[in-house]
């Protein structure tokens, strides 16, 4: 690999750490620009610091930020490839590199085992479960989660995604699907990974997130991963997001209703969805059905399974 420092044409970033695949990864010439930015400490002081796949480097210039982006480099790539995720630990302060492989996503863990499957949801599970057992973060099922970000194709920076496409199971032995959506680098598009290969579909005002929707279940059904298309939805969309995409929806005047809560019905194309807002992660989900009353069953289906309701005849059409 090829390290140096350039100046930046952005005003909020003095400098950028320039690195050029040579060895470190099978991507030959490729070429990162990781930003570097400055931070006032309370003594006047400056500190210069970055970040390589959540990892924070920092030093009193900005030319010795370069040796420690070269000894930090080699330990976060594994199978000549930078992760496609990360795996974030809150309150613990820790992180996992999570790699994708053809059709199969892993994680490593430092001296113990190595986690792998098709489903970024699963691998996460199989970690948090291994993670618990030895103690790293608390007590089973009464400690933290650990939450997934994206890396970025250009600097190697973390991205939160825009939403998740989640598919739960409903039966003994079917499969479940989780995968978080992300923009690309060029911000024309989104994308997310499902049935061996990366899904992406250009940006529309909106109409782009059912597409992509669209397209990762006619992938899951071919893969046999799916059997029916409305199982698979929109989960945890982001506020600013929902805004770009609510004008592409028409409105009904039914509402789906719950302990004094009240749910948006809109339609698109021949389906309905219901829209949910999530008051703790401050999102939004969606529930798609073909009519009214098969909207109203999945979604008090999930709402049952998540505890907000104890019975689907709770949640009611009205208007």
């Amino acid at each position: 690999m090829k390290l140096s420092l350039e100046r930046s044409q952005n005003p909020a970033i003095p400098y950028n750490l320039h690195l050029k695949i040579s060895y470190l990864t099978a991507e030959m010439d490729k070429v990162y620009l990781i930003p570097v930015y400055i931070q006032q400490n309370s003594d006047g002081t400056e500190v210069y610091y970055s970040e390589v796949c959540g990892f924070r480097f920092e030093s009193n210039a900005p030319a010795e930020l370069l040796p420690l982006l070269e000894k930090l480099l080699p330990g976060v790539v594994n199978f000549a490839r930078f992760p496609t995720y990360m795996f974030i630990a809150r309150r613990s302060d820790k992180i996992y590199p999570v790699y994708t492989i053809d059709d199969q996503v892993l994680v490593t863990t430092l001296g113990g085992p190595t986690f792998r499957h098709v489903e970024l949801a699963k691998v996460r599970e199989y970690l948090t479960d291994y993670l618990h057992d030895i103690g790293e973060l608390g007590v089973p099922g009464k400690s933290e989660k650990l939450h997934v970000r994206g890396v970025s194709e250009t600097n190697l920076s973390l991205a939160q995604p825009l939403f998740y496409l989640k598919k739960r199971a409903i039966i003994p032995n079917e499969n479940e699907f989780w995968a978080p959506v992300f923009e690309s680098s060029q911000g024309d598009t989104i994308y997310t990974y499902a049935a061996n290969g990366r899904r992406e579909v250009n940006l529309d005002h909106g109409h782009e997130i059912l597409r992509l929707r669209s397209q990762v279940t006619q992938a899951l059904i071919a893969d046999g991963r799916l059997t029916d298309d409305l199982g698979l939805r929109v989960d945890r969309l982001l506020p600013e997001y929902w805004q770009k995409v609510r004008p592409t929806l028409r409105p009904l005047p039914t509402k789906l209703v719950y302990n004094g809560i009240k749910m948006e019905l809109y339609q698109e194309g021949r389906y309905l969805i219901s829209v949910e807002y999530r008051t703790q992660e401050e999102r939004y989900s969606f529930y798609i059905g073909r009519d009214l009353d098969d909207l109203r069953q999945r979604s008090a289906q999930d709402l049952v399974r998540r505890g907000v309701i104890s019975n689907p005849s709770i949640l009611r059409l009205e208007g």
